[in-house]
């Protein structure tokens, strides 16, 4: 298959034999959930899913195979740019290996791989999956598991109201409120999180000083002098964009006195762990995720090799920051090692959990209940973790109930582990939540369910089965 025909037949086969796997397993099953209406006469939704990356993506088919299909999907971003792949992410490769299966919840034609080689691609000759290639096949995963994303819509507030969730919405077509029985907040790594800015730094934040996660004009660097804080994968993608883009020259600076060689984390992808962290006493889930970010986690080796032989580059260790002024042509950053001047700096340091950060959390934050409120031993950024049920949701105070919003984001990786964290175990964690949503939702209608059941009268015999018999119940003709 060289030719674009041939690609297109290709996918065209892999959707069709998509669609029989569907068929035989009966999807899409019978809905089962009650239609609800709020006091205007206006449809509630079972489930209102926040974000349209790949987390939400996977939640939406993992519900829908669930039964449960009455689902409002939101997502803040024009289509194609849902999550971070074509927006911040600026590594050339996904950094998880291509072997993992990711979002296909079990079905092999769902696959990275199945539609890889569907467009007729040599999946031996592949090393590392290239960015733009996974967003496209997010893109086709939306359309094959009947995704229906709303784009462009941001939510501004989530307001519990009895039994039921209150969202206010903004799209292109003005406010609009919803209500739903479910809420799941699927905004990525950045969802409930603030990024992190060295205090010396923040003064200056905007033209001068750039988070990793902002959008960045890169050609505007042409030509200077750029320093990029931190030793993440976030801040070698970030240098080798900028030095790809022309820069002058930059210069990466980090606290540690060495580079880190481990990613700790790689040893976590393994059924056990994914099935068995959950069911951990508190004190081990902190003590092996503690234990992972005190080795600090390397940079992918593909991002330090895209910029470790250009040598417009310097690697500065055992720096921080202490000071910062505004000089006549940049700024001028006073650290332990002197002076370093730059025209722009980028910040590679990461995102810090803030549950205060998010507007749309506004009116609940104060009452969720974190890590630190419930284990004496979470201390430092591990205390501003949400302190999570077993299906993503989220516990309040004694006085409110916020059960019914569930955070399918990196929030959960201290209750949960790595179910909405990453690649590895996305499909696992779709299926945990969906499985704990419909469990919820079938209790909570369990007297609608139980008069379904007492008014269950279709017969399985007609009467007319056995000749003569007269004694039937119910009574037959």
């Amino acid at each position: 298959m060289n030719d674009a025909s041939d690609m297109s037949n290709g996918l065209a086969q892999l959707e069709a034999a998509l669609a029989q796997d569907l068929a035989r397993l009966n999807h899409p099953p019978t809905e089962w959930t009650p239609r609800r209406y709020d006091s205007s006469g206006h449809p509630v939704a079972d489930v209102a899913i926040i974000g349209g990356g790949m987390c939400g993506l996977a939640a939406a088919f993992a519900l829908r195979r669930m039964g449960i299909a009455n689902i409002r999907q939101i997502d803040r971003r024009p289509p194609g740019l849902e999550g971070p792949w074509l927006t911040y992410a600026r590594m050339q490769t996904l950094r998880s290996p291509k072997h993992l299966t990711g979002p296909a919840l079990g079905f092999p034609n769902l696959t990275f791989r199945a539609w890889w080689e569907a467009k007729g691609r040599d999946w031996d000759r592949l090393d590392r999956i290239l960015r733009p290639d996974w967003m496209a096949y997010l893109r086709w995963y939306a359309r094959v598991t009947g995704a229906l994303v709303e784009n462009n819509v941001r939510l501004d507030a989530v307001t519990p109201i009895s039994d039921v969730i209150q969202l206010a919405l903004h799209g292109t077509d003005g406010p609009e409120t919803l209500t739903a029985r479910r809420v799941v907040l699927a905004t990525g790594r950045e969802g409930q999180a603030s990024p992190r800015v060295p205090p010396p730094l923040d003064p200056f934040i905007g033209a001068e000083v750039r988070h990793s996660s902002d959008d960045i004009d890169f050609a505007a660097l042409r030509g200077k002098e750029v320093v990029v804080i931190g030793l993440a994968a976030s801040a070698f993608d970030n240098a080798a964009t900028a030095l790809e883009a022309g820069a002058a020259r930059v210069t990466l600076i980090g606290r540690a006195n060495a580079m880190p060689r481990l990613n700790k984390m790689k040893q976590t992808v393994y059924p056990g762990f994914t099935h068995g962290f959950v069911d951990l006493p508190d004190a081990d889930k902190l003590a092996l995720l503690d234990h992972v970010m005190q080795h600090r986690i390397a940079p992918p080796r593909a991002s330090v090799l895209r910029i470790s032989q250009d040598p417009n580059v310097s690697l500065v260790l055992g720096v921080e920051v202490t000071h910062a002024t505004r000089g006549t042509t940049g700024l001028n950053l006073t650290t332990s090692k002197g002076i370093i001047r730059a025209d722009r700096v980028i910040l590679g340091t990461g995102f810090a959990i803030d549950l205060d950060a998010p507007a749309e959390l506004s009116a609940v934050a104060g009452d969720i209940l974190r890590w630190g409120d419930r284990v004496p031993q979470a201390t430092g950024e591990w205390a501003a973790f949400p302190y999570l049920g077993t299906g993503f949701d989220l516990q309040g105070n004694d006085e409110t109930d916020l059960s019914r919003i569930h955070c399918f984001t990196h929030t959960a990786q201290l209750s949960l582990g790595n179910l909405a964290n990453d690649i590895p175990a996305v499909s696992e964690g779709a299926d945990r939540l969906a499985r704990a949503i419909a469990a919820s939702l079938f209790v909570e209608d369990r007297a609608y369910h139980k008069q379904r059941l007492m008014e269950y009268a279709e017969p399985e015999l007609l009467g007319d089965e056995w000749p003569g018999l007269t004694a039937w119940d119910p009574p037959s003709g």
